[in-house]
């Protein structure tokens, strides 16, 4: 094929997907016309414990192949955002719209099990040298100037290759940090374990790693899946997630895990991870084609264990209520992914976005109709339940609970050691405070919402 000129269209080299050290895949991007294809190895296929990469992707495609635009919103969901994706096309000069290039930058260590590399070349089996260590001197210093210096940017090299805009770095942690553990960079073959999230620079999210590890820390409290985290101190505080998408065997190496979040799992682009994906001016807001309660829950459908899948996303549903997250959005729910089907993944990201007045409050996803906690009745949690597939008593049932261990421990977590400062204790108790009172809330509203006629939905 030739384009104006006489010159020759030539594609990209073509990248081969790996996992436990096998071919997965072959992906491949025509860049003129935007053509994706994905070819998986025959021998990944039939190998025990195989699996595709999303629902959207099977192993045996149509007759025409995989839509290239599934393929497309796949990659791109892999993808950081906002600074971090700019600070990445900008390091590698390409366009933030350039999909492939960007994950043939960072695909080396992605969210999930797939490691992206040159279709002409082998990952390595051993480190070329040893990994380089990050002192809690050099990061206090570099959380300090990452205005002049990006936090995604260490030794000239963009480290950052996970989804969403908060300032992180994934690293390796020999052992616990407790024990004396050390923090590492990775380099392939190394694989991170956790991430590290320290503060924003804004002023207008204060204590906002506080506000994480209390939430997740209650979450826990409450015997509910979530990532395991701590706080390690620079001695500014910085949030300590331990990586659910990997596994750290006897001999210290790290074993990748595959995971999917709800826009993969749900085949949506990045750009629909809000209920509503274009926005709430007058004349969109009621295009709703985003992740919505209602699309996430269509996703038990695929799940091996279809109790358990709608019960955990419920759980989580109605922990978004008590602790006041209005941004839990189709990105921050994740599945395992298996041959015979997804199962949950342990929870994340869980903030209290109503404690920051300078923040917008609209939810991500609606209770019924309700875009605002305040708009949220009786009424609006049975549409819920109605469009979900909830069984209203079984909303009741788990609302309560749910809200009599969150008023038990909130108390208890905002007592926590782990807050040190005069104003972390004074934050973290005003959020158990207001947990508190969201708990008598739902426990209020969920027994109005089981007693509403049906004829009425």
């Amino acid at each position: 094929m030739s384009v104006q000129g006489g010159a020759s269209a030539v594609s990209p080299p073509a990248l081969t997907l790996w996992a436990d050290g096998r071919r997965v895949a072959r992906l491949a991007h025509e860049a003129l016309n935007d053509r994706w294809t994905l070819d998986y190895d025959p021998d990944w296929i039939t190998a025990p414990g195989a699996f595709p990469l999303s629902p959207a992707l099977p192993f045996l495609p149509p007759p025409a192949g995989h839509a290239a635009g599934a393929i497309k919103r796949f990659v791109e969901n892999l993808l950081p955002e906002g600074r971090a994706l700019d600070i990445t096309a900008s390091t590698h000069r390409v366009s933030k719209s350039n999909i492939y290039a960007l994950i043939a930058a960072l695909g080396s260590e992605t969210t999930g099990a797939f490691r992206f590399w040159r279709s002409d070349e082998v990952p390595p089996e051993a480190a070329a040298k040893p990994p380089r260590e990050v002192t809690r001197t050099e990061l206090d210093q570099r959380i300090a100037e990452r205005d002049e210096l990006p936090l995604a940017i260490w030794d000239g090299k963009v480290r950052m290759s996970i989804a969403g805009v908060q300032d992180k770095l994934m690293v390796y942690l020999d052992r616990p940090l407790d024990e004396g553990g050390r923090l590492f960079l990775v380099e392939p073959p190394l694989a991170s374990t956790h991430i590290l999230k320290p503060d924003p620079a804004r002023q207008a999210t204060p204590h906002l790693v506080v506000n994480e590890h209390y939430c997740m820390s209650l979450a826990r409290r409450m015997n509910l899946p979530v990532a395991a985290v701590s706080l390690y101190r620079t001695p500014k505080p910085v949030l300590v997630v331990r990586r659910f998408d990997r596994l750290v065997m006897q001999d210290a190496s790290v074993r990748r895990l595959h995971i999917i979040d709800a826009c993969q799992a749900l085949d949506l682009p990045e750009s629909h991870k809000y209920e509503r994906n274009l926005g709430s001016g007058d004349h969109v807001r009621n295009i709703r084609e985003g992740v919505s309660f209602e699309r996430l829950f269509k996703c038990v459908d695929v799940t091996v264990n279809k109790a358990v899948a709608r019960l955990t996303l419920l759980r989580w549903a109605l922990f978004q209520f008590l602790i006041g997250n209005c941004d839990a959005h189709g990105k921050n729910f994740s599945f395992f992914v298996r041959r015979e089907g997804l199962a949950p993944a342990p929870w994340y990201d869980l903030v209290s976005v109503v404690q920051y007045p300078r923040l917008a409050h609209e939810l991500a996803m609606a209770w019924g109709d309700a875009f605002s906690l305040d708009e949220v009745t009786a009424f609006q949690l049975a549409d819920f339940a109605q469009r979900c597939g909830i069984d209203r008593n079984l909303l009741k049932r788990e609302a309560t609970r749910l809200a009599k261990l969150a008023a038990a421990h909130a108390p208890h977590q905002a007592l926590a050691d782990d807050y040190i400062t005069d104003d972390e204790r004074a934050f973290a108790s005003h959020l158990g405070r207001f947990i508190g009172e969201q708990a008598m809330r739902l426990t209020r509203i969920a027994a109005g919402a089981a007693s509403i006629n049906k004829e009425f939905l």
